[in-house]
């Protein structure tokens, strides 16, 4: 450059960006030195060879965090918003069980705040030592608070335990100490045949419908039944319809059937012991703190939410 155009253009500072007239040695705002002729060239050598330290003000490096500029307090770099976290699942009430029949007997569990399966080998809660329990036998939920249960189509079924007074429906089971029951429904009466021979037997119960329950054996076989007209029918291991004196698990009235229009009534009178249905697979059926579940030769009870 000429000492010329030298002369005649004013001189920018390099530290804070002001203007000052020709040939300036220090700069009249900041009062930082300025380059001289002589030393204009090895700056801008020096330029070149390595990126200046400081920026002018509003000018940012090309580095994410930008370097402090001369008389200026350093940028602060925004802190980046925390990554976005999966939410903790909704606390609950965690129901605990307890086993109070089978060889696991005396076993503890505290269930998550949504629940857990139960099964043989496929589940969070195993009987493996019981035969009449399924992989995935059943499946505990709990929503809003309440505690279900529901049977994943297990082979043997899932009892729960009666508090009041239930409607039996044709075909259902139930559970009665360590004897399975099937309520099979009203009988109805032959029809004679006219001109026929009527087959010899008792006379029919004047004005009562006949209904019949049946003991149903390991393997899904039939046993005792039991076909009356009466009001009740009684189950129980001593002076019964049907009577079970070796079953030291049933008590000694345990439950009674009463016919009622297309079902039956029936009731526990075991004073604890329990008196079992068994729910349709695939459905959920509500539990209450105190009520007891069969699966297989287990008796597991549940306990009141920690």
């Amino acid at each position: 450059m000429s000492r010329f155009l030298r002369s005649a253009l004013g001189v920018v500072c390099q530290s804070c960006d002001g203007h000052n007239p020709p040939l300036s040695v220090r700069c009249s705002a900041c009062g930082a030195a300025l380059h001289t002729p002589s030393s204009a060239r090895g700056v801008a050598d020096a330029s070149r060879a390595s990126p200046p330290s400081t920026f002018p003000p509003g000018l940012k490096p090309s580095s994410r965090t930008p370097a402090p500029v001369a008389g200026h307090a350093p940028a602060t770099v925004p802190a980046q918003p925390p990554p976005s976290q999966t939410p903790a699942p909704a606390s609950g009430p965690r129901y605990g069980l307890t086993v109070v029949a089978g060889k696991a007997k005396g076993a503890r569990y505290r269930l998550p705040a949504t629940g857990a399966t139960i099964g043989r080998t496929r589940a969070a809660i195993l009987l493996p030592e019981d035969p009449h329990v399924s992989p995935h036998h059943a499946t505990l939920l709990v929503r809003d608070g309440v505690l279900s249960i529901r049977d994943e189509a297990s082979a043997s079924g899932v009892y729960v335990s009666i508090a009041a007074p239930e409607a039996l429906a044709p075909g259902t089971l139930f559970c009665a100490g360590e004897h399975l029951f099937r309520y099979a429904g009203p009988v109805a009466a032959p029809v004679p045949t006219p001109g026929r021979p009527v087959s010899y037997g008792a006379p029919l119960p004047s004005g009562q419908a006949l209904f019949l329950v049946e003991e149903i054996l390991a393997g899904g076989r039939a046993g005792r039944a039991v076909t009356t007209g009466g009001p009740l029918l009684t189950i129980g291991r001593a002076n019964c319809d049907l009577s079970f004196p070796q079953d030291e698990s049933m008590a000694a009235r345990h439950c009674e059937l009463s016919p009622q229009q297309g079902s039956a009534q029936l009731r526990d009178l075991s004073g604890g012991q329990g008196t079992f249905i068994r729910i349709p697979p695939q459905t959920e059926r509500p539990l209450r703190v105190g009520d007891r579940i069969r699966l297989g030769l287990h008796v597991i009870q549940v306990e009141p939410p920690a």
